[in-house]
């Protein structure tokens, strides 16, 4: 039996979502976009849920991961509907569903209680990299009041907590999609082939490039660099290589003392395609070039800046480790760039950024069901 929510449109319009029920589903969406195909009509059908409250079905489904917010919906919708926006707010209200902790839905219903959120969890980071060097004098200090064990176990506790919420969301989607699976699909790709052009279109972005590549986009013939595509190449793998650099630092338990190490060479790679397309990203909200970066949650501005901040501090380090500089000042870059960096793993599982999980698996069965 489907079960119908009237008050879904206002869950909905909690996470960004703008006035979508004034969709008359006149198809004209669909129409514009380059990904609309014949088995997926994004994002007129996921407009069509949404409207009947049909939670489960949108939960379900894979076309609202998709989308790569180009705008193109939005800017031709004759009933200014916002499709474009409210396909990022159903992924929102997606990633809050498929966690179980609530502090998805924190961070993106109530933006005060999320950067109180992001402060607390700060604090207490700090607190935490103290009992990884407590010969520190002021570790040594805060140790008097509150036991170095507790400290330190309790960071172990959280860690391994944001991990299992993490695998929590992920099962979840997988469980919603396979009972949504296309069964009179007879012909599915293979699942190492659907795997492959998963991969390839995180390498490439293939799809990506298609929103821009329209005749009347905004972006068509700039250079490639600065299109939306390779912005969020440059943030997403830099972001991948910098923890793959950082975790093998940390098994190996001795980071590298040279800039020539394999390691320092990656995450200095990875850290310069980082700050790149941050720093695009972030001019082009700030300067609200096309529709879409016209709007922007405080989440949004968060944790762009603080992959900025992680990525420049970053560089301070590797600069002081070149010239064997430790002061005071180094100290305190490191003791900022590790916090915010630890915090963004930490809240990996509970921001927009949990679609870098989400998406693969939307793709891998979209690509399984393409006879």
């Amino acid at each position: 039996m489907t079960k119908i929510d009237p008050h879904f449109a206002d869950e909905l319009k909690k996470y960004g979502a703008k006035d979508f029920d004034a969709c008359f589903n006149c198809g004209n969406c669909s129409a514009v976009c380059s990904h609309s195909e014949k088995t997926v009509s994004f994002p007129r059908m996921t407009l069509r849920l949404g409207m009947l409250g049909l939670k489960k079905d949108i939960l379900s489904s894979v076309e609202p991961w998709l989308c790569y917010s180009c705008g193109d919906c939005t800017e031709t919708c004759p009933r200014q509907a916002g499709p474009g926006q409210y396909l990022a707010a159903v992924r929102r209200y997606a990633i809050s569903e498929y966690e179980p902790t609530g502090l998805t839905r924190l961070i993106f219903k109530n933006p005060p209680a999320f950067v109180a959120v992001t402060m607390l969890i700060a604090v207490f980071l700090g607190f935490f990299l103290f009992t990884l060097k407590p010969e520190h004098e002021v570790a040594r200090w805060i140790f008097n009041w509150l036991p170095y064990d507790v400290i330190h176990n309790l960071g172990l506790v959280i860690f391994g907590f944001t991990g299992l919420s993490m695998a929590w969301g992920v099962l979840s989607m997988i469980i919603r999609l396979n009972r949504n699976d296309d069964k009179n699909v007879t012909s599915k790709v293979g699942i190492f082939k659907a795997i492959w052009m998963v991969l390839s279109e995180a390498g490439t972005m293939d799809r990506y490039k298609d929103c821009d590549a329209e005749e009347d986009s905004h972006w068509r013939g700039k250079p490639w660099y600065i299109q939306p595509w390779f912005v969020h190449w440059s943030i997403m793998w830099g972001f991948i290589g910098l923890l793959v650099a950082t975790s093998l630092d940390f098994i190996f338990k001795d980071p590298a003392t040279t800039i020539w190490w394999p390691s320092r060479i990656l995450g200095t790679i990875s850290g310069l395609f980082m700050i790149f397309g941050t720093s695009q990203a972030i001019n082009y909200r700030w300067k609200k070039v096309t529709l879409i970066y016209s709007e922007s949650s405080p989440a949004d501005w968060t944790f762009l800046w603080f992959l900025w901040i992680a990525g420049i501090t970053g560089f301070w380090l590797e600069t002081s480790v070149a010239l064997g500089a430790d002061n005071i000042a180094t100290q305190l870059v490191f003791l900022v760039h590790t916090i915010i960096s630890m915090e963004l793993v930490l809240l990996f599982a509970f921001s927009k950024f949990a679609h870098a999980f989400y998406r693969p698996i939307a793709l891998f069965y979209h690509y399984r069901n393409q006879a």
